[in-house]
């Protein structure tokens, strides 16, 4: 699956790394039924399906439909589906939790979902 690799994939863009040095949240991504934990602490990225858990420990979650998320992560979104915010004004994604850190990381956790839609990012 996409999410496969994705750590060691992030550790090898530069710009995140330039970028995400000092980032440090934990994100839940709830796709239909499954749910994942984007973790990054200080540059250094985890990702862990938390499927099992009824309560996870996280900063902010993102939540939406499988088929919300597959038109999100595809190579070719079509016009308005590029951004999240586009699916948060739709009402598509919610997001909960802490919004000043979700706006403090937005760029890092932007990039990360790059590499979720397109496991071939070259940077």
């Amino acid at each position: 699956m996409r999410w496969q690799g994705l750590a060691d994939r992030v550790r090898q863009d530069k710009t995140i790394g330039r970028f995400g040095v000092r980032a440090s949240f934990r994100c839940l991504v709830q796709i239909g039924q499954s749910r994942w934990i984007i973790a990054m602490t200080e540059g250094q990225l985890t990702v862990t399906a938390v499927d099992a858990v009824v309560m996870p420990q996280c900063d902010f979650a993102l939540n939406g439909a499988s088929e919300v998320w597959e038109r999100f992560f595809r190579s070719k979104v079509a016009p308005g589906d590029q951004d999240l915010f586009a699916y948060f004004r739709r009402r598509e994604i919610d997001l909960t939790g802490d919004t000043r850190k979700f706006y403090a990381h937005l760029l890092v956790l932007k990039m990360i979902l790059q590499h979720v839609r397109d496991p071939q990012v070259a940077r």
